[in-house]
């Protein structure tokens, strides 16, 4: 392979993906995947809004694959901005990585940048308090962080756990309001501990 070359980084061949991106849905504004810059705290809002639609988006590898290949320099497209493209290309070049590695790169810049509007959002809004705990600044019940709708003990769940709670969140530490995330359990943590202490 030529050292110069992004020939690893392929698309399957749907004639028709562009027609099933999110983004091309009727109401979405195109300009909306192309902020102006990364200086300002709107611009940076907007690019992870743009970045969490594509995500969910059926047709995200496609159209990061698709950029990547065609050295996009602009804009928001499959999920990634472009320096992170860049940064994809060339540990493409490098490495040589073949198709599926290349995928998983990028499904790893996904899940890097799916963590990372939640863990701003996390220290912008709590306080420490004492003994371990952590407090809430606000007083609403939901907040909306990349597209995505958390309560405050969700959120901080996530953040501490890396995946998304399943079923109620809910602190250990006897606090009701707490979101120290090590002090906070899900169903599937609860159920864990459960059989551990009933197999000893």
């Amino acid at each position: 392979m030529n050292p110069s070359s992004t020939r690893a980084i392929s698309t399957d061949s749907t004639p028709d993906w562009r027609a099933q991106a999110d983004c091309r849905r009727p109401g979405r504004n195109p300009d909306w995947w192309f902020p102006t810059g990364t200086k300002t705290r709107k611009d940076r809002e907007q690019a992870a809004d743009a970045k969490a639609i594509c995500r969910e988006c059926p047709v995200a590898m496609h159209c990061a694959t698709w950029a990547l290949r065609r050295r996009e320099e602009d804009g928001i497209a499959g999920g990634l901005d472009a320096e992170q493209r860049r940064s994809i290309r060339r540990r493409v070049m490098k490495v040589q990585l073949s198709s599926e590695q290349t995928r998983d790169v990028i499904r790893a810049a996904w899940a890097k940048d799916a963590q990372g509007p939640l863990v701003d959002t996390y220290i912008r809004s709590t306080r420490q308090g004492n003994d371990g705990h952590v407090w809430w600044r606000g007083l609403k019940n939901s907040y909306t962080v990349a597209g995505r709708v958390f309560t405050p003990a969700q959120l901080a769940f996530e953040v501490g756990h890396g995946r998304a709670p399943q079923g109620q969140v809910k602190p250990i530490c006897g606090e009701q309001f707490c979101v120290a995330y090590e002090h906070l359990t899900d169903g599937v943590v609860r159920w864990q501990r459960e059989h551990l202490a009933a197999a000893s």
